[in-house]
């Protein structure tokens, strides 16, 4: 008797994990269905009650994909590719990962995604295509960022002249120009009062002299 409980606690052990996985397979099937059907809340779903499965979180990643959640089924898709076994599931859950990067305009990302892809199936020419795109795209990205640095340097010297120009001037602080002008203008006045004093002698020496009779 003392042998058997091993045996019949094995089979206990295995009854759950046989019901869990015919819940699993079925709510992958619902989810399918409605999938095919464009039922995406559904599909989502069904699949969420399987996403313990790798087969669940991948089918769940194409449906919030396709509503748009890119965020989240990236998540999904990394679960996904985190747990299959199978090199040609691990190669599409990464593939669309990129896809879900890429939609979120995160080059680099998408990139290191279909390089991981490619590791796992060489040859898949849909994955080669998308990479070639994602590095373009971040070539394009860097190129871009480096322009707005170089920009942006140029630019912190103008800066810099403008707020020196717009700095208030010192009221003691006299420029040789202003000197200048002041030594002209003084100059000027000078002329000015002397032409009026000979102005005035000669008014004086064509007055008559009077007689003193």
């Amino acid at each position: 008797m003392a042998r058997v409980i091993p045996l019949l606690l094995l089979f206990a052990a295995s009854a759950p994990l046989a019901a869990q996985e015919r819940a699993t397979d079925g709510a992958l099937r619902k989810g399918n269905m409605a999938y095919r059907k464009g039922r995406l809340d559904e599909a989502v779903k069904a699949y969420q009650e399987a996403r313990s499965d790798e087969r669940g979180a991948f089918n769940l990643g194409n449906a919030l994909y396709r509503q748009g959640k890119y965020a989240e089924s990236q998540q999904q898709y990394e679960g996904a590719g985190a747990s299959a076994k199978d090199p040609q599931q691990q190669s599409r859950a990464y593939h669309n990962l990129g896809n879900s990067w890429m939609q979120q305009q995160k080059w680099e990302e998408a990139v290191n995604a279909y390089k991981q892809a490619l590791r796992r199936n060489p040859a898949d020419e849909d994955t080669r295509y998308n990479l070639a795109y994602a590095q373009k795209k971040l070539q394009q990205q860097q190129q871009q960022q480096k322009q707005d640095q170089q920009q942006e340097q140029q630019q912190q010297p103008q800066q810099q002249e403008q707020e020196q120009q717009q700095q208030p001037r010192d009221p003691n602080e006299i420029d040789k120009r202003d000197a200048e002008r002041m030594l002209e203008a003084m100059e000027q006045q000078e002329k000015q009062t002397q032409q009026k004093l000979r102005d005035r002698v000669k008014a004086a020496s064509r007055k008559p002299i009077e007689k003193d009779w």
